[in-house]
Formats: structure tokens, C-alpha cells, sequence
């Protein structure tokens, strides 16, 4: 009775920490793809970032060359360029190294950005370099930490893992205590036999 007593709570304990674990893992998945989306929208916003910011060169370096130029098309780019920074800025984490190499290259765009006599060409493939460089390092740090799950998930993982190896190594244990003192039992309990011979 014991021996089954001891195996049901067994029995009940891992399957409790494999429904745990079941739910931390559909919780964290959850929880990937909705950074996989981010990593997506945060992609976007780095092109469009770029974009704007060659099409307000190009319109500056054409009003400099002489060329009539609709002042709204300008306006228009400056503010998809203020929509595409602030995209990146809310979702980047200013405390990680990729993104402060990103937000550094950020910066040095919006310096050019002050002086339009500044804003050629030339200093913008300068920092342009940068800026896809740092954005390249963040897309990918961010996709190796979805691949590799999130810190509750992983550490959840080896917490359950650790216990269940745990919970077998105590059933052994005791499966074979209870089973080596019951053939003690056996043996304690036998009597010897007299067997008398009629010669």
C-alpha cells in the first residue's frame, strides 16, 4: 500500500510540473510571437527611416541646384521621418548596447538634420553605414533572444526539468528500499524445514 501511495504522488507531482510547464511554454510563445511582430514593425521603421532621409536630401539638393520644388513634398518627408524616429525610438530598449548604437547613429542623422546645408549626400552614406550596421546588429540580437525563448521560459524549463529528474531518482530510490526490505521480510519470516528421513 505504501508503494502505491509513494507512486501516485509521484505520478500526480509530474504531471502537475509537466501541465506547469506546458502552460509557461504556451504563455512564452505567446509572448515570441508578439515580439516576432515588433521585430517586423521595428524593420519597417528603420526603412522607412532611411527613405525619408535620402528623399529630404534629394529634395534640399535639388532646391540648392535651382530646381523648383514643392515645398510639401519636404514637409511630407520630414514627417514621415519624425513618424519613422519615433517608431524606432519607442521600441528599442536604450539600456542594450544595439540600441544605443542605433539611437547613436540616430543622432548623428538628426545633427545633420538641423543644418540643411549639411544634410548632403556624402555625410549622409557616412552615417548611413552606421545606421544600417546598428540596425543589422539589433534585428539579430532580438531574433537570436526570440529562438532562444524568453528568461522565464528558459529558466522555467530547467527549473522543471531539474525536479522531474529529481522526483525519479527519489521514486527509484524508494522503489528499490521498499523493495529490498520486503524480501528481507520474506526471508525474516521463512522457517526452516525439518525433514526427517526413514533410513
Amino acid at each position: 500500500m505504501n508503494e502505491i501511495s509513494i507512486g501516485a504522488v509521484g505520478a500526480a507531482t509530474i504531471a502537475g510540473l509537466v501541465s506547469m510547464l506546458g502552460l509557461i511554454i504556451g504563455k512564452e510563445q505567446k509572448v515570441s510571437e508578439f515580439r516576432q511582430v515588433w521585430i517586423d514593425q521595428l524593420r519597417k521603421c528603420v526603412v522607412d527611416y532611411l527613405v525619408s532621409i535620402n528623399a529630404v536630401c534629394d529634395i534640399l539638393s535639388l532646391k540648392k541646384s535651382g530646381v523648383e520644388v514643392d515645398n510639401a513634398a519636404l514637409l511630407t518627408n520630414y514627417k514621415l521621418l519624425n513618424e519613422a524616429s519615433h517608431g524606432i525610438t519607442l521600441r528599442v530598449n536604450d539600456e542594450e548596447k544595439p540600441s544605443k548604437a542605433l539611437l547613436a547613429s540616430m543622432n548623428e542623422f538628426e545633427q545633420l538634420a538641423q543644418d540643411n546645408g549639411s544634410l548632403t549626400p556624402e555625410k549622409i552614406k557616412e552615417v548611413e553605414g552606421r545606421f544600417v550596421q546598428a540596425a543589422k546588429e539589433l534585428l539579430k540580437f532580438e531574433w537570436t533572444r526570440v529562438k532562444r525563448g524568453e528568461k522565464v521560459f528558459v529558466w522555467t524549463k530547467r527549473v522543471i526539468l531539474v525536479s522531474i529528474v529529481m522526483l525519479l531518482g527519489l521514486l527509484g530510490f524508494f522503489w528499490y528500499d521498499g523493495s529490498g526490505a520486503s524480501s528481507l521480510d520474506v526471508e525474516g519470516d521463512a522457517q526452516p524445514h525439518l525433514v526427517l528421513r526413514n533410513d
